[in-house]
């Protein structure tokens, strides 16, 4: 039982949220420029401030783990798909926010924009994976619940990359820039 927590809790609160996927969240504010003299274009800026707004609120579908009753499993296995279904809605609003962004206005933006969407889809393809292995579990007791926990487990700490598609982003120097200074970054995800 802690075991699924754990996972679900590094899915819902990572560093990044999460999944969620993390994965996922704690990327817009988080580097300081490497040039203290070099700022990040106005309409870099402005385009980050709409991605972290998006990533934002495809998260906030994550901001409850799943409510895990030892007492019982078919309830906590439940939760957990419910949490998975959650997750994937959170991925795909994630994905849109970005698309919805435009093409960041600075060199080779359109592949940063296409490599973040591609992680975004792989993380979908393998949620969507371990859900219905979840689905498909046969819980009767705490045994086969741990079973299929153990199994989840697996499949999702493979996926617990603190910055997510973020990451493909801040790839590009002057979009790590612009999250860097981003205003509405930082208000959301802080300096962490």
């Amino acid at each position: 039982m802690k075991r699924m927590r754990r996972t679900a809790s590094r899915i819902a609160f990572a560093p990044a949220s999460a999944v969620a996927l993390a994965v996922l969240l704690t990327a817009c504010g988080a580097s300081k420029p490497a040039d203290a003299g070099h700022h990040a274009d106005p309409a870099a800026l402005a385009w980050a401030d709409k991605v972290c707004t998006g990533v934002a609120a495809g998260s906030a579908k994550l901001s409850q783990p799943p409510a895990m009753d030892p007492g019982d499993p078919q309830r906590s296995k439940d939760a957990m798909v419910g949490f998975l279904t959650s997750l994937t809605a959170a991925l795909d609003d994630m994905a849109g926010g970005i698309r919805a962004a435009g093409v960041p206005p600075v060199p080779d933006g359109q592949s940063a924009v296409d490599k973040a969407t591609t992680t975004l889809g792989d993380t979908k393809s393998k949620v969507a994976d371990t859900k219905a292995k979840m689905q498909d579990a046969k819980v009767t007791d705490q045994t086969s619940l741990q079973k299929a926990i153990g199994e989840a487990d697996g499949t999702m700490s493979k996926l617990s990359e603190p910055e997510g598609p973020i990451k493909d982003l801040k790839a590009n120097p002057e979009l790590n820039l612009a999250f860097a200074e981003s205003p509405t970054c930082k208000r959301v995800y802080g300096n962490a």
